[in-house]
């Protein structure tokens, strides 16, 4: 998958059009599959892992997982320019 179908799941998911896990779990993947030598990504990698809308003791919650599908967004765009 390419960079720029990334940042279209991610832009889905921060837009609120789909926050649900199984959207994470697409942007999971899709970044695992396309960056496993990218440290930066796969932490965006585990910390998608654990996600749940609302949150819980050792998970992320819809908000921090919104935080750092924006700075991956970014991050992102910055190796396809």
């Amino acid at each position: 998958m390419t960079a720029l179908r990334i940042i279209s799941l991610i832009d889905r998911f921060v837009s609120g059009a789909d926050t649900s896990i199984a959207s994470a779990n697409e942007i999971e993947a899709a970044l695992d599959d396309a960056f496993p030598d990218d440290d930066y990504l796969q932490q965006t990698v585990e910390i998608l892992t654990m996600y749940r809308p609302e949150g819980g003791e050792y998970l992320f919650d819809a908000n921090a997982v919104d935080t750092r599908l924006r700075e991956t967004r970014s991050y992102l765009l910055k190796l396809i320019v």
